[in-house]
């Protein structure tokens, strides 16, 4: 196992060189579930996959090494490798190679969960305790001998493993207080004709204790021993042997301390501030009866001068005179993303349910967390369980590096340098025109579930949900509030676009919802409206006879996004897949989604070449390729773990069209897809960049040695149109002919004949800009 561990530290330092259609995996490696020593460190099982730490170096194992799967339940050494088993039962195996091989993946299509650290390998037998059953599974045949739900009188479908043990030719298994003991030949396990029998399992009457709860199962002075805790872990030596801490098994609840040879470690950092309960009087609530430390730490490595401690939430490490927190995974820190936005300029912000940014510039480092709706210098507040419970969209990015953002019940941040630094924050309250969704005079609780930049770069959009209708509001870059109280056909907005249309008026298209939940009845309103800057910076004259609204939807849309080569509009809801564009009368369903079946939708977005990339709970990812011609037919092209996402549970999804990435939120980081065909020119006619959009040569003259009309400096997604004086269309440039920022016209038709000479006008229409010319033809 040497070559392993050389192996590791070389992953700790190597920087990734990129290749065309590569994946990229970044994990928050908490909280941890078991951990087992190898060499001066842990591999620790993690919901982020699998970490190997020591005291010096720090490596994360994920789907993009092999894993199959981004949550780790359990980990376990033997003779015969390293084991891996996900929440869901995929069992994996590390190769020489340093990554992983998944041997099976039967168990996850039976939506089953491992209980944390209920794996136990011994022969060339695995046991893995689920939380309705226990299985037993051949490592040479690489599949599963036999399922129970039974073991004597124990029914694991109602009352799961609370602790497991192997001892020799011996499984021990606790249920309920009662231990159970069967023997077992490890290395033919699969000839044990009698194995699926519950009445093969004999009670440990000695060491049951019926209704008791029983957490650890250990070996001592060649007896038998149970505990009620889970206890502290303790290796010593090069053989690695395990031991229990006796000292704190046999403590009280409320006084566990942690010894290391013979030390008692004191240092507060090692534990947590708990309470004990008790009845108040006469029934009354409860009260505190006493405050306690609970103890972080749960495994020990002792090392040849102090330890490396872990807990599930804590690593610390111990030189044998201080102790320090070596809990951070620097690589990435920011914790459980939920929101993503692509960065015009290349790369992406995550924000985190506790209310954190963190953004990638090149796919390889993250920035260190910034708070993103900061109270103070130290604290600041997240979106949390509100983040997934109502499936909230509210982060939004500008060229120039600022970022906006929500905070549920609160108000609303604005920063610059890509969230380096709040430049504004603006809370609810009686001065400003944000909507107080409770009706409350003491609070004026603002909520919303979208926001979007606005279409000239001079602020945000977004809207505050009310009882009365919900309000458009646009918040400019210096913080100023103004609002367009009621005006929208449904209490709560969902997904905003906004674009400026051919007559430079702002047409805001809003995703709608009835109620709070995202299964609610929904639509789409189109609200147009004069620039904010053409009203004085206030908007609060548009009214409802500017909003148009549309309904088809099955359920409330959750995320929008604008395809400028057919000008559709798409949305995803909980079920389904919808489109409308300004030519439809309703929300229309596609017809033929071969491939794309009973997912539950989350996001949506659009690549340069007009494929949608969809996320959802379960399922993993979808990238779908409408036919130009017709919307109601999508080719599929899936994606799961088993390709290199982090996990089949996609939250959100960004298109980085500069670095040619698709990136991808999970419960625990970020996928990264890197592929050639992602890579467009969004930098191109954006009001923040260096090159000019061009069309040259104007005057074209076709019979004096001009060959070419050139459209330079254009956005790769964009539609570039020609139209006659009379109006009518003559030429459209999109997909394949734009290349590099870069489309041609000899000026002939699709007949192949050279167009009549006069004044034509050029259209170019881009997801939110569209820009008019004039070009002349002489001939």
């Amino acid at each position: 196992m040497k070559k392993l561990l050389n192996l590791i530290f070389i992953l700790a330092l190597i920087t990734s060189t990129f290749a065309a259609d590569q994946w990229f995996n970044y994990s928050y490696p908490f909280p941890v579930r078991e951990a087992v020593p190898y060499g001066d460190g842990f591999f620790m099982a993690t919901a982020g996959g699998i970490r190997f730490k020591t005291a010096t170096s720090d490596a994360m194992y994920m789907t993009s090494k092999g894993l199959g799967d981004q949550s780790v339940s359990a980990v376990a050494f033997s003779d015969l490798g390293f084991f891996a088993l996900s929440d869901n039962g995929v069992v994996a195996r590390m190769s020489e190679r340093d990554s992983f091989e998944v041997l099976n993946r039967s168990y996850a299509g039976n939506n089953l969960r491992v209980i944390p650290g209920m794996m136990r390998v011994a022969g060339t037998a695995m046991v893995i305790a689920f939380e309705d059953r226990l299985s037993f599974f051949s490592i040479p045949s690489n599949r599963s001998i036999v399922t129970v739900d039974r073991i004597s009188d124990a029914n694991l479908s109602k009352t799961p493993v609370s602790a497991m043990e192997v001892h020799g030719d011996s499984l021990f298994v606790a249920v309920d207080g009662v231990v159970y003991l069967r023997k077992m030949d490890w290395y033919n396990l699969e000839a044990d004709a009698h194995l699926y029998d519950p009445d093969s399992w004999k009670v440990m009457k000695n060491v049951s204790s019926a209704g008791k709860e029983i957490k650890t199962i250990v070996w001592k002075d060649g007896k038998i021993r149970t505990y009620p805790l889970e206890g502290m872990w303790i290796w010593e030596d090069e053989k690695e042997t395990r031991v229990v801490n006796d000292t704190f098994l046999t403590f009280a609840d409320t006084s566990s301390m942690i010894l290391v040879r013979g030390k008692l470690l004191k240092d507060s950092i090692l534990y947590e501030k708990d309470s004990v309960m008790r009845s108040g009087k006469g029934g009354a609530v409860p009260v505190v009866d006493h405050y306690y430390y609970k103890n972080r730490v749960q495994w020990v490595k002792l090392l040849s001068k102090g330890a490396l401690l872990a807990g599930p939430e804590k690593v610390f490490h111990y030189d044998g005179k201080k102790i320090e927190d070596v809990t951070t995974y620097k690589p990435f820190a920011v914790g459980n993303v939920y929101e993503l936005q692509a960065i015009p300029k290349g790369g992406v912000i995550a924000a985190s349910e506790a209310g954190y940014f963190s953004h990638n510039r090149d796919l390889q480092s993250w920035t260190p967390p910034t708070l993103a709706f900061p109270i103070d210098e130290k604290s600041g507040l997240g979106n949390m369980t509100n983040a997934r419970g109502h499936d909230m969209k509210v982060m939004s990015v500008l060229p120039d590096g600022h970022v906006f953002y929500h905070v549920w019940g609160m108000g609303f941040s604005i920063f610059a340098n890509w969230g380096d630094s709040a430049t504004a924050v603006i809370m609810g309250s009686t001065d400003n025109c944000l909507d107080d969704y409770t009706e409350k005079d003491a609070f004026v609780y603002t909520i919303a579930v979208t926001s979007t930049p606005a279409p000239d770069n001079s602020g945000f959009l977004t809207a505050t949900a009310s009882n009365k209708g919900y309000s458009l509001v646009y918040i400019s870059l210096d913080g100023e509030v103004s609002c367009a109280n009621n005006i929208g056909s449904t209490s709560i907005a969902g997904p905003m676009i906004a674009r400026i249309n051919e007559d430079g008026k702002w047409v805001v298209y809003v995703g709608t919802r009835s109620t709070m939940g995202t299964e609610a009845n929904g639509g789409l309103d189109v609200i147009t409206m004069l620039p904010p800057k053409k009203m004085g910076g206030d908007i609060s004259k548009v009214a409802k006879k500017d909003v148009k609204s549309y309904y088809g939807a099955p359920s409330t849309p959750l995320d929008m996004v604008y395809e400028p080569k057919t000008g559709y509009f798409w949305m995803v809801t909980a079920a389904s897949l919808v489109y409308w564009s300004e030519q439809d009368t309703s929300l229309l369903t596609p017809l033929s989604t071969n491939g794309l079946t009973s997912a539950n939708f989350t996001s949506i977005d659009v690549d340069s070449r007009g494929n949608l990339w969809v996320g959802t709970s379960m399922q993993g990812a979808y990238r779908l390729t409408p036919r130009t011609t017709n919307p109601d037919t999508l080719s599929v092209q899936h994606f799961t773990a088993r390709q290199g996402l982090l996990s089949d549970r996609v939250q959100d999804v960004a298109v980085d069209s500069v670095l040619g990435v698709v990136w991808f939120a999970h419960d625990n980081g970020v996928s990264a897809y890197l592929r050639k065909d992602v890579g467009g020119t969004d930098g191109n006619m954006d009001d923040d960049s260096n090159k000019d959009f061009k069309v040259y040569p104007n005057p074209f003259r076709p019979r004096e040695n001009h060959s070419r009309i050139v459209f330079d400096n254009v956005a790769e997604d964009a539609v570039i149109s020609i139209f006659n004086r009379g109006g009518k269309l003559v030429m459209a440039l999109s997909g394949d002919r734009l290349v590099g920022g870069r489309a041609e016209w000899d000026g002939t038709m699709n007949n192949g004949k050279l167009v009549a000479p006069g004044v034509y006008q050029y259209v170019v229409r881009t997801k939110s800009k569209v820009k008019k010319g004039k070009l002349l033809i002489v001939h």
